[in-house]
C-alpha cells in the first residue's frame, strides 16, 4: 500500500505542539460514498475541506463552530456537517461542486445525523432527545419532539427504512419514515455505536432477519432481532480485553470487535454458534484506537501504537501490510476506507490525515507479449513479457498521464489511455511501423511515451483496439470510429478517419470490435460479424449469428476467432475452413478469452476465465468427430486478478495492487516424476494431452502412469496422429494388440482422411460414425467388412445388397444363426431360406457351396421344428446321419415334451445318456432299461430305481440305487424288502451314513441285539439315545469302547457314574481318567481290589497326568499300605517315578527291583529293566547312576556267555564267567551252576589255575552236595590233582580308549588314567578308539568286527535284542565324540562293600583275572529295602508309618 497524499495538520488549524483546547474537538474526515472521489475533512479551524483523490482541495466551507458530525449521503451527492450549538445544517453538493444554502432545522443542540440507504431522508438527533427527518427530494421536514427524554447519541437506518435511535435515557426506539415509533425497549447501560446487519436463523428455510447491535457501557454488545423482538441477546467479553473501542459486521453474521487493551476478536452471531470466538489476536501492545473493514477489498485494518495493520479477511492470521506513521507518532483518532476499497485514510490527534492507495482499478491491455496497465492513479506501466527480447526493445518503463484513465489500449507500436470521450495515444518505443506507398521517410522520434495524438470523440468510449498504425474506437452509442494514430508515420493517408456503420449500413449497432494488421472485425447487435479488409477497404466476409455479439477474440497470426453472444455462449469460427461451432464447457460466468501468444507454437490453445477459475482449451482442427474444442483442465484464479496474456503455459494477470502476477496453469505444470502416480491419473492424462504437441518423449522413462499415457495415445488417435499413438503403444504401454492394429491401418489404408478416421472410430467403438466415414470415402466396401467383422449382420445385409450382392447368401446365413440364438425363429427361417436361394450367386468352389447349402438346409430343418411343424421336420430327418443336426432336433423335441421322438433321435445320434434322460422325463421306463448299461448318470439311476420300487421290482430297484450311489434307499430296500441284513450292515459301515445307520439300528432293536443297536445309533449321531439304551440293557462297556475317543467330558462322566453305580470301579476310574477328573479317578482305582495290578498301574498313570503333589502323596500312602495295611510290590513305585518323570529316583528303584529279580534268578528280567531305565535316563539327558551301569554290565556279561560259547569264543565266555563269579553273591539262586560253568569253561580254555580255584570253592561243604553228579567227579579230580605248573594263558592286551595304556582287554578300569571304560556289548571287552561301532537302536557301543560276527550268528543286538543285519552295520565316524558322551552320561563312582564287593576284591571284579579267595561277601543279605530315605522321594520326607510300611514290604 503506497501513500497517495498527506493533509497537514495546518490545513485543519492544528499547531505543533497541539494545545488542550484543540484536542477538545477531534479531527473528522469522511470519504464520499459510492463514487469514492472526494474526502471531506474538518478540524479546529472550523473549515469543511473537500479534497480530491490526489490530495488537491476542491472547495472549502467556513463553519460557525466546531463540526460535531460529518456525513455523506449513500449516493455520494451531499455531505452534511452538523455544527456545535447551531441549528443549521451545512451542505456541499458534489454534483455542482459547491455548497448550497444552509438548512435551518429550528432545533437546538444538534448532536448527530444519519442518511437512509436511498439517500432521500436525513435523520438529525438533538441533545434534548428530539428528532428531525429531512427529505432531500421534497425538502419536507418532520420534527419529532420528545422521541427520547435525554440526548440522542446514536442513529442508524436499515435497508427497510427503519430508523434506530439510542439515547442517554438508556432506551432505544425504532421509527418509520414518518417518525412514528414502532418499537421501544429499555437498556441496561449507556448505548453507543448503533449498527444494522442481518442474522441467520437456526432453520435453513427461514430467511435472515434484520438485527440491531448496540454497545452498552463500552462493555457488552446488545442484539435486537426484528424477527424476535422479545428475545434480545447480550454478549459479554473477557475482562482482559478491556472496553469496546469499535466493532464491524462482516461476512455471514460475523462481528470483528476491537478492544482498548489492543485485542481484536471475531465472534459469530449465527444462532447455533452465537458468541463463539472464531479468532483472537493481541494486535497492538498498548492500545487499539480504531478498526475498519473493507468488504470490497476483503481486508480489515486496525490502528494502534502508532501503526496500522491490514489483515486478509479470508485468513486473519495473514497480515497484508503494516503502515508505520514515522513522521507523525501522535495518537490515531480513526480510519476510513472508501466504499470500493481503493483508499484508506488515517487521522491523528495532531490534525494530520494520511491517505494510502489500497486498490487500483484493474485496467490494462496487451498486444503480443507487451502489457500496458495502470500502476498508479495517473501512471501507466509498459512491460514486455517476452523472455528472449530483441534489439532496440524497451522492456519496462512508466508513463505519467494527465488524468485517471478508465480505459487502456495497446498495439504493436503505440499505447493509449482514455477517459469518457477523450483518448491520448503514446509511442511505445517499439520498431518503426511499416511504410506504405512511396512517401518520403519521416523523421520519427523513438522516445518512449511521447504523446503523438490526442482525440476527443463524439461519444463515451466503450472499447479501444489498435494495430501497427490505426485505432478502432467503439463508442457506447454503437458507432465505431477507425482512424490513423500518428499522421507522421505516413502509413495511411493523412488524417484518415472512418466511421462505422457506413452509409449503406446505417441501421447497424456495433457491439464489439477487434483490429488486426489486415482486418477490422466487428460484431453487431443483430448477430452479424463483419470482416473488413483494411488494405482493400472492403467487406470480405460476413458471419451470421442469432444473438447479439458481445466480444470478439481473434487468434494471433490466424484467421480464426472466438466470439461470445449475449446469452453467454461462446463459438469458435474459422472463415478460411468455413468452420463455426459452439465451444462446450463454457460457464455462464465466463468473463473473457485469451489466445496463447507463443510465437514458436503451432497449437491453437486458449483460456477462458471467470471470477474463480481459468480453463485451458485446445482447438483441434481435424479429428474423428470433425473440428472440436476440448477442455484440458482448470486452474484457480485468485480473487481480483485480471488475466492479460497467455504465454508458454503461464497466464500473466494484473492485480488490484497495480502489479503483475504469473499463474502457472495446472495443465502446463512441469511433471514431477517422483509424485506423478500420487496425483489423479485423469488430471495427469489431461496434462499429457496438453504436452501432446511438445517433446513428450523425454517423459517415457519418468512417467509410469499407464492411465496417463493411455489417455495421451487416445488423444493422438482422436486427431488421427497414428504414428504418435503407435509409438506410445510400442515404447510405453507395450500393447502388442494395438500396435498390430495400427500397423495394419497404416500399411493397408491409403492416406485418405475419411478411411483413417473410420478405422480409428472402429477402435473407439463408434461404429455408426465409422460406417458413415467409410461410405463417404473412395472405398465404401470397408463399411461392409467392418460390419461383418463385428457380426452386425443386419447392417451387413443391407450394405451387401447395395455394395456386394454375391455376399448376401453368406451374410443371410450368419444373420439367421444369430436370430436363431435370440429365439427369433420366424425371421431366422426366412433368412435361412434366403441364404439357400441366393447360394447360386456365391463365387466359391463347388464343394464349399455344397457345404454352405447343407448348413442352410440344416437351419431350415431346425426352424421347422422350432415353428412346431414336427411332422414335416421328422420327414426331413429320415435320411439324415449328421449327429449334430440329430442332437439339435432332439433337443428341440425334448423342449416341447415330445420325449419318444426326442429320445429316438438321441439314440440315432448315439447319445445314450441324453436318450435315457429324455425317456426318464417321459416315464418311458421300458425304453430306459435297455440303456442302463451304457449310462453313468446317478440321476437317471435314481429315477429308474424309484419307478421300479413303486412297481415292487425290488431287485432292479436295488441295482439302480447301487449304481446311483443312493445307499440310504439301498439299505432301506435291503432291510425292509430283501432281508439282506449283512449287505445293509456292510454298506453302513463303509459309507458311515447316518440315515442308513438309523434304519439298521431299528432292525437290530427289533432283534434285541442291543450292542448292534448301540453301534448303529452312534453311527447315526444319536448319542443320547444310544447312552440311554446302553444303560437300560447293560451294554455300557460296548458303548464306552465306541465313543471313548469322541465323547464329551459330560458323557464320559455319565459313563463313569453308571459303572460306579454298578460297582465296576475299574471302568468307572478309566472313564473318569479320560474325562480328566483325576481326583475321582485315583480314588476309584485305589478302591479297586489288586488282582492283576491293572488298577494300580492306572492309578500311577493318573498321578502322572495330574502332576499334583497331593495326589502323588495319596498314591504313595496307598502303595505303602497305609490305606489297607497291604504294601504293594516295589515295581509300582518304579512305575510311579517313571510316570512322574523322576527318572533318577526311578533308576534307584529299578536297581532295587533288579536286585530282587537277580536274587530270585530272573536275570533276563533284571537286565531288561535296567536297560529300559538306562535308555530313559539317556533320553532325558540325565546322569546314569554308576550302580545301575555296573549292575547292567554284570548281568549282560552273564547273559553274553551263551552267545560267546555258541560262536566258539570259549575263552571270552570263560572270562565273562570269571567276571560273574567274582560277584557270585549277586547270584545267590544259582551259585553252584554258575561256579560249575566257570570251572568247565576255564578248564576247556586252558585257564587251569582259575579252574582249580573255582573247583576248590565248589568242594566246600555248603556247595559240594549241590554239584551236578555228572560234573562232580570231574571237578573233584581237578581239585585232587592240580597242575603244578603255571600254565594259564595270558590275557590279550588292548589300549585304553582314553589314554592308550595297554591293559587286559576284558578289564573295565584303567590303572593309569583311573577312568571306567565302556564295554563291548558283543564280547564284554573294553572298547578301543579303533573299530568303534554302536547298535542303531540302543546305541550301546561294540567293536565293529565282533559286532558283525555276533549279529551274523544271532541276527539281533546282544544288548536290546533288536533284529539287525550284519551288512547294514557300519563303523562310527566320530568315536572320540561318542567316547566323551559315554563319560559325560555316567556318574563317577567307585564300587564299595555295600555293592557286595570288598576292597580287596575290587581289582579282581574289574579285571576278571582271578579270585582272591575272600568270598565272605556272598553270605551278605541282598534283600531289597524300600525305605523312603533310600528311595529319595521328591515329595517330602516319608513319615515313620510309611517307613514301617516300607520295611514290611521287604
Amino acid at each position: 500500500m503506497n501513500k497517495v497524499f498527506t493533509l497537514p495538520a495546518s490545513l485543519h488549524g492544528y499547531t505543533t505542539p497541539t494545545t488542550p483546547q484543540q484536542l477538545q474537538y477531534l479531527l473528522q474526515f469522511k470519504w464520499q460514498k459510492s463514487l469514492c472521489n472526494i474526502l471531506a475533512t474538518t478540524g479546529v479551524n472550523n473549515v469543511l475541506n473537500l479534497i480530491d483523490r490526489h490530495g488537491h482541495r476542491i472547495d472549502s466551507i467556513g463553519l460557525p463552530g466546531p463540526c460535531i458530525s460529518l456525513c455523506w449521503s449513500y449516493d455520494g451527492e451531499w455531505v452534511v456537517a452538523v455544527v456545535d450549538s447551531s441549528p443549521l445544517l451545512f451542505v456541499w453538493d458534489a454534483n455542482i461542486r459547491k455548497s448550497i444554502p444552509v438548512i435551518d432545522t429550528n432545533m437546538k443542540g444538534l448532536s448527530n445525523q444519519a442518511w437512509n440507504h436511498n439517500s432521500d431522508v436525513l435523520a438529525v438527533g438533538t441533545t434534548k432527545g428530539n428528532l428531525l427527518l429531512l427529505n432531500r427530494r421534497t425538502s419536507k421536514k418532520i420534527p419529532v419532539l420528545g422521541k427520547h427524554s435525554k440526548a440522542i447519541v446514536g442513529l442508524a437506518w436499515n435497508k427497510e427504512d427503519v430508523l434506530a435511535c439510542a439515547s442517554l435515557d438508556n432506551t432505544f426506539t425504532l421509527s418509520n419514515l414518518e417518525g412514528d415509533t414502532i418499537f421501544q425497549m429499555g437498556l441496561k447501560g449507556e448505548p453507543s455505536k448503533l449498527q444494522w446487519s442481518v442474522m441467520r436463523t437456526p432453520t435453513a428455510d427461514s430467511p435472515p432477519s434484520a438485527v440491531l447491535s448496540i454497545v452498552l457501557s463500552n462493555k457488552t454488545i446488545f442484539f435486537h432481532s426484528m424477527a424476535n423482538p422479545d428475545s434480545p441477546i447480550e454478549l459479554a467479553f473477557q475482562a482482559k480485553y478491556g472496553s469496546i473501542v469499535t466493532y464491524e459486521w462482516f461476512g455471514e453474521g460475523f462481528i470483528m470487535i476491537g478492544f482498548s487493551s489492543g485485542y481484536f476478536i471475531v465472534v459469530s452471531t449465527n444462532m447455533n454458534e452465537i458468541g463463539q470466538e472464531v479468532f483472537q489476536a493481541h494486535n497492538h501492545k498498548d492500545s487499539l484506537n480504531d478498526l475498519r473493514i473493507s468488504p470490497a477489498l476483503e481486508k480489515a485494518a486496525t490502528a494502534g501504537d502508532g501503526c496500522i495493520k491490514v489483515h486478509e479477511l479470508g485468513d486473519l492470521k495473514d497480515v497484508y501490510a503494516i503502515l508505520n506513521l514515522e513522521e507523525d507518532r501522535g495518537g490515531l483518532v480513526g480510519m476510513e476506507w472508501t466504499d470500493d476499497g481503493g483508499f484508506l485514510s488515517i487521522g491523528t490527534r495532531n490534525g494530520s490525515v494520511y491517505t494510502y492507495l489500497s486498490k487500483l482499478p484493474v485496467i490494462g491491455s496487451a498486444s503480443g507479449t507487451v502489457i500496458a496497465y495502470v500502476t498508479a492513479l495517473r501512471e501507466i506501466t509498459i512491460v514486455d513479457q517476452n523472455k528472449s527480447g530483441f534489439t532496440g526493445m524497451t522492456f519496462m518503463y512508466k508513463k505519467e498521464i494527465e488524468f485517471e484513465p478508465s480505459i487502456v489500449a495497446i498495439g504493436p507500436t503505440y499505447f493509449a489511455a482514455g477517459m469518457n470521450t477523450r483518448m491520448n495515444f503514446y509511442r511505445g518505443g517499439w520498431p518503426k511501423p511499416v511504410m506504405k506507398w512511396n512517401a518520403p521517410k519521416p523523421k520519427l522520434s523513438l522516445k518512449p511515451g511521447e504523446n503523438v495524438f490526442q482525440k476527443d470523440y463524439i461519444g463515451t468510449i466503450k472499447l479501444a483496439t489498435m494495430n501497427m498504425s490505426m485505432a478502432a474506437i467503439l463508442l457506447t452509442d454503437g458507432r465505431l470510429q477507425v482512424h490513423s494514430i500518428d499522421e507522421r508515420a505516413i502509413v495511411l493517408p493523412p488524417s484518415f478517419t472512418k466511421v462505422f456503420p457506413l452509409q449503406d449500413m446505417e441501421n447497424l449497432v456495433i457491439t464489439s470490435v477487434s483490429l488486426t494488421n489486415e482486418l477490422l472485425i466487428y460484431g453487431t447487435e443483430s448477430g452479424h460479424i463483419h470482416h473488413f479488409s483494411l488494405e482493400d477497404w472492403a467487406l470480405v466476409s460476413e458471419v451470421k449469428h442469432q444473438s447479439t455479439i458481445q466480444d470478439i477474440y481473434p487468434q494471433p497470426r490466424r484467421a480464426r476467432f472466438i466470439f461470445r453472444d449475449e446469452n453467454g455462449e461462446a463459438y469458435l469460427c474459422d472463415p478460411v475452413a468455413d468452420v463455426l461451432f459452439s465451444i462446450s464447457n463454457i460457464s455462464a460466468k465466463t468473463i473473457g478469452f485469451i489466445w496463447e501468444t507463443t510465437l514458436s507454437s503451432d497449437r491453437s490453445v486458449f483460456v477462458s476465465w471467470d471470477d474463480m477459475f481459468i480453463t485451458t482449451h485446445a482447438y483441434i482442427p481435424f479429428s474423428i468427430k470433425e473440428q472440436q474444442c476440448i477442455a484440458l483442465g482448470t486452474s484457480k484464479l485468485p480473487h481480483g486478478l485480471k488475466p492479460l496474456i497467455f504465454n508458454d503455459g503461464a497466464v500473466i494477470c494484473q492485480t488490484p495492487g497495480g502489479k503483475l502476477s504469473h499463474i502457472r496453469l495446472t495443465t502446463h505444470e512441469p511433471i514431477n516424476a517422483k509424485n506423478i502416480d500420487e496425483k489423479n491419473e485423469k488430471a495427469v492424462g489431461k496434462m499429457l494431452q496438453m504436452l501432446y504437441t511438445l517433446d513428450i518423449w523425454a517423459l517415457i522413462t519418468t512417467i509410469t502412469s499407464r492411465k496417463a499415457w493411455t489417455m495421451l495415445a487416445e488423444a493422438a488417435l482422436h486427431v488421427a496422429d497414428l504414428a504418435c499413438a503407435k509409438r506410445i503403444y510400442t515404447q510405453v504401454l507395450h500393447d502388442a494388440g494395438m500396435v498390430i492394429t495400427l500397423n495394419d491401418i497404416i500399411n493397408t489404408t491409403c492416406e485418405e482422411r475419411a478411411v483413417l478416421a473410420g478405422h480409428v472410430c472402429v477402435i473407439f467403438g463408434d461404429f455408426d460414425r465409422a460406417q458413415e466415414l467409410f461410405l463417404s470415402s473412395s472405398d465404401p466396401g470397408q463399411a461392409l467388412t467392418m460390419r461383418r467383422d463385428l457380426m452386425h449382420w443386419d447392417h451387413a445385409l443391407n450394405l451387401a445388397a447395395k455394395l456386394q450382392p454375391s455376399e448376401v447368401s453368406w451374410i443371410a446365413k450368419e444373420f439367421a444363426t444369430r436370430l436363431e440364438s435370440e429365439a427369433k425363429f420366424t425371421e431366422a427361417l426366412g433368412l435361412y431360406e434366403k441364404a439357400l436361394e441366393t447360394s447360386t450367386r456365391l463365387k466359391v468352389r463347388e464343394s464349399v457351396r455344397e457345404d454352405h447349402q447343407v448348413a442352410c438346409s440344416a437351419g431350415i430343418t431346425r426352424m421347422t421344428f422350432r415353428m412346431g411343424d414336427t411332422t414335416r421336420g421328422m420327414k426331413m430327418l429320415n435320411d439324415v446321419e449328421d449327429t449334430k443336426l440329430l442332437n439339435d432336433c432332439a433337443s428341440i423335441l425334448e423342449g416341447i415334451k415330445m420325449y419318444t421322438e426326442g429320445g429316438g433321435l438321441y439314440e440315432r445320434a448315439k447319445q445314450w445318456e441324453k436318450a435315457a434322460e429324455v425317456y426318464t422325463k417321459g416315464k418311458l421306463w421300458n425304453k430306459v432299461a435297455p440303456l442302463l448299461e451304457q449310462v453313468s448318470s446317478p440321476k437317471i439311476f435314481l429315477q429308474f430305481a424309484k419307478a421300479r420300487e413303486a412297481t415292487k421290482q425290488y431287485e432292479e430297484a436295488a441295482y439302480a440305487y447301487e449304481r446311483g450311489k443312493d445307499f440310504e434307499n439301498l439299505v432301506r430296500l435291503y432291510v425292509e424288502h430283501l432281508q439282506n441284513i449283512d449287505g445293509a450292515v456292510k454298506i453302513v459301515r463303509e459309507t458311515r451314513s447316518r440315515d442308513s445307520a438309523r434304519i439298521v439300528s431299528k432292525f437290530f432293536q427289533s432283534m434285541k441285539d442291543y450292542k448292534s443297536v448301540v453301534e448303529f445309533l452312534l453311527m447315526a449321531g444319536m448319542m443320547d439315545e444310544a447312552f440311554e439304551l446302553a444303560q437300560h440293557h447293560d451294554v455300557m462297556e460296548h458303548f464306552g469302547e465306541i465313543v471313548q475317543t469322541e465323547a464329551s467330558t459330560e458323557m464320559l462322566l455319565n459313563i463313569a457314574i453308571y459303572f460306579e453305580s454298578k460297582g465296576n470301579l475299574l471302568n468307572a476310574g478309566i472313564y473318569l481318567l479320560k474325562a480328566k477328573s483325576y481326583i475321582k479317578a485315583l480314588r476309584m482305582f485305589i478302591r479297586c481290589p489288586v488282582l492283576d495290578g491293572k488298577s494300580v498301574e492306572l492309578a500311577i498313570d493318573t498321578v502322572g497326568l495330574a502332576k499334583s503333589d497331593g495326589l502323588t502323596h495319596e498314591l504313595i500312602d496307598y502303595l505303602m499300605g497305609e490305606n489297607d495295611g497291604v504294601p504293594k510290590e516295589a515295581k509300582y513305585i518304579f512305575k510311579l517315578y517313571m510316570s512322574l518323570g523322576a527318572y533318577r529316583d526311578a533308576a534307584r528303584t529299578a536297581i532295587i527291583i533288579a536286585r530282587e529279580e537277580q536274587m530270585l534268578g530272573n536275570y533276563r528280567t533284571a537286565h531288561d529293566l535296567l536297560l529300559d531305565n538306562f535308555k530313559q535316563l539317556r533320553r532325558c539327558k540325565a546322569k546314569i547312576p554308576a550302580d545301575l551301569e555296573r549292575m547292567l554290565m554284570l548281568l549282560h556279561s552273564y547273559i553274553l556267555v551263551k552267545t560267546l560259547i555258541r560262536i566258539n569264543q570259549h575263552e571270552l565266555g570263560a572270562r565273562m564267567l570269571i567276571r560273574v563269579a567274582n560277584s557270585i553273591s549277586k547270584f545267590p539262586t544259582h551259585v553252584v551252576p554258575i561256579l560249575t560253568s566257570t570251572v568247565i569253561e576255564c578248564h576247556r580254555s586252558d585257564l587251569k589255575k582259575e579252574a582249580y580255584e573255582y573247583a576248590a570253592m565248589l568242594m566246600r561243604p555248603e556247595y559240594r552236595n549241590l554239584v551236578d553228579a555228572k560234573y562232580k567227579r570231574k571237578i573233584e579230580q581237578i581239585v585232587r590233582r592240580p597242575d603244578k605248573e603255571e600254565s594259564t594263558i595270558a590275557e590279550k592286551l588292548s589300549p585304553c580308549p582314553y589314554c592308550q595304556y595297554m591293559m587286559a582287554e576284558t578289564s573295565l578300569d584303567c590303572p593309569d588314567c583311573k577312568n571306567h571304560l565302556p564295554y563291548c556289548i558283543s564280547t564284554g571287552k573294553h572298547m578301543t578308539i579303533e573299530d568303534w561301532s554302536a547298535c542303531p537302536n540302543c546305541e550301546f557301543p561294540s567293536i565293529y568286527k565282533d559286532f558283525k560276527v555276533v549279529v551274523a550268528q544271532t541276527g539281533a543286538c546282544p544288548m536290546c535284542y533288536t533284529e539287525l543285519k550284519a551288512d547294514e552295520l557300519s563303523p562310527s565316524h566320530n568315536p572320540e565324540e561318542l567316547l566323551r558322551g559315554v563319560k559325560e552320561r555316567v556318574e563317577t563312582a567307585v564300587p564299595t562293600a555295600k555293592d557286595g564287593i570288598t576292597e580287596g576284591s575290587a581289582k579282581e571284579y574289574v579285571t576278571g583275572s582271578g579270585v582272591s579267595g575272600n568270598i565272605a561277601s556272598e553270605k551278605e543279605s541282598t534283600a531289597p529295602a524300600l525305605a523312603g530315605g533310600e528311595l529319595g522321594m521328591p515329595f517330602g520326607a516319608v513319615s515313620e508309618g510309611k517307613q514301617a510300611a516300607a520295611a514290611a514290604m521287604r
